[in-house]
């Protein structure tokens, strides 16, 4: 069972976006009006809704993000209910949070899961020396991770409606996200 919290539902009840240069500026006029609280918020009131279906095992919680999900799925890393989380190409969680305050990377020491993260090698809005960052702090803190990174592959590589789109590096790290899912998750 998978469920998809509306990020942007404070600022833009229904928002959908496609990937049009004007609808990608959109997007990040209404990402930078977030807040982290805001959206730790809204993705525990999804896990607690979760938890009330039958059919959800209350110990198997996962979360996914792409892009700025992908940033706000590393924060999500760090409520207590998430026991696995694959994070893809979030940017800026060395260098800021979603509303100001320290950067995002500061709070690993809370990620209670194993977390898994993927970027593109030739990924512009992601420095090479943002992703070594992102490793060592990992490292540091002891949490269970795996960090991926795909030659030829940039910004947004997952996604098959956008140029960037990179079938090899997308059936590679979805092979290694439905590896975490099946041992981190399993009932």
């Amino acid at each position: 069972m998978a469920i998809a919290p509306a990020l942007y539902q404070r600022l833009a009840p229904g928002y959908e976006s496609g990937y049009t240069s004007e609808e990608i500026a959109q997007g990040r006029r209404y990402k930078e009006q977030t807040h982290a609280a805001e959206l730790l918020g809204d993705v525990g009131a999804a896990i607690a809704y979760l938890q009330q279906l039958p059919q959800v095992n209350q110990e198997a919680i996962g979360c996914i993000g792409f892009c700025f999900g992908g940033h706000v799925a590393y924060l999500a890393a760090t409520l207590p209910e998430i026991k696995a989380t694959a994070s893809f190409y979030g940017a800026a969680i060395t260098t800021g949070t979603p509303g100001g305050g320290a950067p995002t990377i500061a709070r690993t020491a809370e990620i209670g899961g194993t977390l898994y993260a993927f970027f593109g090698l030739e990924d512009e809005s992601i420095p090479a020396e943002q992703v070594k960052e992102i490793e060592r702090e990992l490292e540091k803190q002891q949490v269970p991770h795996q960090v991926f990174q795909y030659p030829g592959a940039g910004h947004g590589f997952f996604c098959d409606r956008r140029g960037s789109y990179n079938p090899e590096a997308a059936a590679a790290a979805w092979e290694q996200v439905q590896a975490l899912f099946a041992k981190t998750l399993a009932s």
